[in-house]
């Protein structure tokens, strides 16, 4: 029997499969198919999760204030936040990196792009990565500009967790005074103050070239993905958009997810739950492969 907070998807455009079209857990989630990787750069997809009048996030007025928690109506049982949450695993699964920006790591001291997950489809996509000669957890790639990271957090700190961070000439020169090179931490200078499209672009065809980074996933924030949108870098972007409406004027610096129909991007992927209409997952491409 399929799980509660499966994500059905029916209408599903892409079907080039790069491991298959058998689904690591079948009971759990569909297969998802991805075009192959440009030439010199990973193709770059992210995962987000909006409220029905399209809000990402807002600046915190403190630990209380969780711009996710609340999109996703505060309600962390329902089926529909589980199958975002199983979605978002198997997004991570089929990745060789997994990206945050700085905003997103400080919000979230805690957060690494790991695939554990309650009810098995952990153990799941850890065997399926196995299968296809992937490490077990994805290579973490941050990006910050400044340099400004607490490298007391725990992304720093685990053994053989490999990571990335792209910043600055600037923010180098902050990270290695604080020890980031004893810890093992890798950094791709990509400009000397400002990271801009050209350093951007030039830094993921580095992931692609000494890393083999042919798939990468990038977990927000929603500064990092307009800026990688403005790079033309960011090829697809999984939405899941929740039945919560956020009132903006209670909220400072409040992001939107992208117009993407404005945009010229094409649907080609949209599913529900069986049990949580108040979900609704969608697949936006904006370059085509």
């Amino acid at each position: 029997m399929s799980d509660r907070a499966r994500v059905s998807w029916h209408q599903n455009s892409e079907t080039r499969y790069r491991y298959g079209p058998a689904s690591p857990d079948p009971d759990r989630v569909e297969p998802l198919g991805f075009p192959p990787p440009w030439p010199t750069r990973p193709w770059i997809y992210a995962n987000v999760i909006a409220s029905k009048n399209g809000i990402l996030t807002w600046k915190r007025a403190g630990a209380h204030d969780d711009p996710v928690r609340a999109i996703a109506g505060g309600d962390g049982t329902r089926s529909g936040r589980l199958a975002d949450l199983q979605l978002m695993r198997y997004l991570r699964a089929c990745a060789d990196a997994i990206s945050f920006g700085a905003q997103t790591l400080r919000d979230q001291p805690d957060l690494i792009g790991t695939l554990d997950i309650e009810g098995g489809l952990g153990d799941a996509l850890y065997q399926f990565r196995v299968r296809h000669g992937l490490g077990r957890v994805p290579i973490q790639v941050v990006y910050s500009e400044s340099g400004r990271l607490d490298l007391a957090a725990p992304m720093f700190n685990t053994p053989h967790l490999e990571v990335i961070i792209i910043t600055t000439g600037a923010g180098a020169r902050l990270l290695r005074g604080r020890g980031s090179h004893e810890k093992g931490l890798t950094m791709f200078v990509a400009a000397e103050d400002r990271i801009d499209s050209v350093g951007l672009s030039r830094s993921h065809e580095r992931l692609f070239g000494e890393f083999g980074v042919r798939y990468l996933d990038c977990e927000g924030g929603a500064v990092m993905l307009e800026s990688l949108h403005q790079a033309h870098l960011l090829d697809e972007v999984f939405v899941t958009v929740t039945n919560a409406h956020v009132e903006p004027t209670e909220h400072t610096e409040v992001k939107r997810i992208f117009d993407f129909e404005a945009e010229g991007a094409c649907l080609i992927g949209e599913g529900r739950t069986a049990s949580d209409p108040g979900y609704i997952f969608r697949r936006w491409r904006f370059n085509q492969r």
